[in-house]
């Protein structure tokens, strides 16, 4: 998909708007933060967050980006009592 945009100033800074075809075929949405890069003179601009979900007026992050690499907590005993039964940990 391809489309044009001129830039514009904005503030003390210069943008440009992102059609809506394009920012629905990436998930970019009001709110989306994302990455920009260069590379042999092109401008590449990703969602930073990897996609996200809209609901209504809301953008919730993937909830598999937002949790990789989490590692949960150990179970471990407590030491507040001996056991009672046949638990297992």
């Amino acid at each position: 998909m391809e489309a044009t945009a001129t830039v514009a100033r904005w503030g003390n800074s210069e943008g440009i708007r992102i059609p809506r075809e394009i920012r629905e075929a990436t998930g970019i949405h009001e709110g989306t933060t994302v990455s920009l890069e260069t590379r042999d003179g092109a401008i590449i601009i990703r969602p930073a967050t990897g996609a996200a979900r809209r609901i209504g007026r809301y953008t919730l992050p993937d909830l598999d980006a937002l949790f990789a690499g989490y590692q949960a907590p150990q179970a471990t005993e407590d030491g507040f009592a001996a056991p009672a039964g046949r638990e297992e940990l």
